[in-house]
């Protein structure tokens, strides 16, 4: 039985994990996170759940809707009213395609994916070697040794760092620049109201803003979640984060009359890797002769659906069904 290392457990990993455990591969999963999810993330607090990372999905793709099917008990459609913020004004959302939810929290489905999958938890990747086969080495010095294949599903900087001279794809992959985002937590003291549950925005700092707990079986419906958009975020990486904290507080008080200034929780996380700065059809890269290979949302639009399906062209590229 080929035997088959996958790093990372984000939508990618589980995917591609699920697919070839069903081609009777033997795989194991490595995530540097306590948690699988990857940015399908979800804060867990005091008063429930908060997704700070993506923020719904869509399902489109037929092979991405079947995939789907046996998890449809705990997916639901985002029932909530949406707009675009463009020059002060807001637009109603009139898009036909449904937002995707998981219930209680984004990283639910990642959860269930998961179940029948074998799983190392905080445990860093930090090296590869290749003997006869190939051995992950964990940042703690431990090594998982006589692996087949590995498949990388990190950001392309990070896959890039892990892929280093072991393979001609790592100079193409290190290439791919991607864009940042802040997403700031809020659980404030007094709710607040809000016009529409989730808000995308055409403006210099702000990319988004939604009620938490406007989406199927969130605990605490004064959740908010406020990001920023992506410019703005590159531009300010360096900036303290209490500081991009009071600039999204004071920039969503100041366009909503809102009097946001005392909570019950307050976090700021920054996803370095969050958006790739150009699409990219390729969908995975396969390194047959030395038996490397990765996927990723980034290795086309960004998306879940993309990370969905970046991994399921690569197991059937895998199988030999198709090379994309």
């Amino acid at each position: 039985m080929k035997k088959v290392a996958i790093i990372g457990a984000g939508m990618a990993g589980l995917t591609i994990a699920t697919y070839l455990q069903k081609q009777n591969f033997d795989v194991t999963i490595f995530d540097k996170g306590r948690g699988v999810g990857g940015r399908m993330s979800s804060r867990r607090t005091d008063w429930g759940y908060l997704d700070h990372g993506t923020q719904y999905f869509r399902i489109q793709h037929p092979d991405f809707q079947k995939f789907t099917e046996k998890y449809q008990a705990i997916i639901q459609p985002w029932r909530g009213k949406f707009a675009t913020w463009v020059e002060c004004d807001l637009i109603p959302e009139e898009d036909t395609d449904i937002k995707y939810v998981p219930l209680k929290s984004m990283n639910n489905l990642c959860k269930a994916i998961a179940e029948k999958l074998t799983i190392h938890l905080q445990t860093r990747i930090i090296n590869l070697k290749k003997t006869q086969n190939w051995t992950l080495i964990a940042e703690n010095g431990q090594e998982y040794q006589n692996f087949d294949l590995v498949i990388i599903t990190a950001p392309p900087a990070q896959t890039a760092d892990l892929l280093a001279s072991h393979s001609p794809i790592t100079a193409e992959i290190r290439e791919i620049q991607m864009l940042p985002c802040f997403s700031l937590m809020l659980i404030p003291e007094k709710s607040v109201t809000l016009p529409y549950d989730g808000i995308k925005f055409e403006h210099p700092i702000l990319g988004w803003l939604s009620v938490n707990g406007s989406k199927a079986e969130r605990e605490n419906n004064s959740g908010l979640i406020i990001q920023s958009n992506f410019s703005w975020a590159m531009a300010n990486l360096e900036t303290d984060k209490e500081e991009v904290t009071n600039i999204l507080v004071k920039t969503v008080n100041e366009l909503f009359a809102l009097n946001l200034d005392s909570f019950k929780y307050k976090s700021i996380h920054l996803w370095r890797y969050a958006l790739p700065l150009k699409s990219h059809q390729q969908g995975y890269f396969y390194d047959e002769k030395n038996q490397l290979a990765v996927c990723g949302d980034w290795c086309l639009l960004g998306k879940v659906e993309s990370a969905f399906l970046s991994a399921y062209y690569l197991s059937l590229a895998i199988e030999g069904v198709i090379i994309r």
